[in-house]
């Protein structure tokens, strides 16, 4: 009986024991569940791989620090670095593109979690497109990439529990260099329109000149002057055989004949004949009797210096 009662008491001591060994400890020995991290087999980078991910981490942590605009927005650099939109789960976000610049997709790391939204500011050509950032909770990190129909921006978006920036926004730099290069281009047709093929300036230039007379295939383009000298610019400066000699003609003449001429010295350049005189009236005259043809020319600009 005693014997019975000293394995009763035993048994009793181990129940209890069992009992009292925690949950956990308990299920210590049982196998692991796998993880992602454990399930996960690390990959190996060669030398070029690695070169490009650390070309990254320092575009990353480029050292290059935004600027302040006048309305708070907070202004980076387009390039520069990576641009950080630190936002909170009570308050909206934007991040400002450049005035005209149409989004054609949006893509967020964690759509579930982020709220992007579309909103316009103005119309037409000069519109502002505002992309509305808003987490739905605290402690949350993603990216988002924007693509447009001038460029691609990728934006660090981090929510926190109480700070938050309004909105980000972007200095061009491309966009200075396409200002410049299109002032240039402005200036280079300002220059084109004023000047002419010779390099004389328009706007020095006197082109109250009238032609009359005949129309042969050599007939003068133009006929200005600099205030000393005359050109008479031709099609071409290929005459042949057809090239016309250059008169003056005087105010006199009789019924019996008419205003008497006179040769005049010239200088074919190029395209055009140089006279170092401003003429008042003259004549181009080609061929003799009745194959001459003649082409006048006038000063309307009142009296030749």
């Amino acid at each position: 009986m005693k014997k019975l009662l000293v394995i009763a008491l035993a048994f009793a001591t181990f129940a209890a024991e069992a009992q009292m060994v925690p949950p956990i400890e308990r299920t210590a020995l049982a196998a692991p569940a796998p993880t992602i991290e454990a399930a996960s087999t690390p990959i190996r980078l060669t030398e070029k791989e690695e070169k490009a991910l650390d070309i990254v981490r320092q575009w990353r942590k480029n050292p290059d620090k935004p600027r302040r605009s006048g309305d708070g927005t907070v202004m980076y650099l387009y390039g520069a670095t990576l641009p950080t939109l630190i936002c909170t789960p009570l308050q909206v976000c934007a991040i400002r593109l450049q005035a005209g610049e149409v989004v054609n997709d949006v893509h967020a790391g964690d759509s579930a979690r982020w709220r992007i939204t579309p909103s316009m500011i103005g119309n037409g050509p000069s519109a502002i497109i505002n992309v509305i950032v808003k987490p739905t909770d605290s402690g949350l990190t993603t990216n988002l990439i924007i693509t447009t129909d001038r460029r691609s921006y990728t934006v660090l978006l981090k929510s926190a529990r109480i700070e938050w920036m309004p909105a980000i926004a972007f200095d061009y730099p491309d966009e200075q260099e396409r200002t410049w290069a299109n002032y240039r281009a402005g200036q280079g047709r300002a220059t084109y329109a004023s000047t002419l093929p010779s390099g004389e300036n328009v706007a020095a230039l006197d082109f109250r000149f009238s032609m009359g007379g005949d129309n042969p295939k050599w007939k003068p383009q133009r006929v200005y002057t600099d205030g000393v000298k005359t050109y008479i610019q031709f099609p071409s400066s290929h005459f042949a055989d057809e090239a016309p000699a250059l008169v003056t003609i005087g105010k006199g003449g009789s019924l019996w004949s008419g205003p008497a001429t006179q040769l005049v010295n010239y200088r074919l350049i190029g395209d055009r004949y140089v006279v170092d005189q401003v003429i008042d009236r003259a004549a181009l005259v080609s061929g003799v009797g009745g194959e001459q043809v003649k082409v006048t020319i006038d000063y309307t600009g009142g009296n030749a210096k």
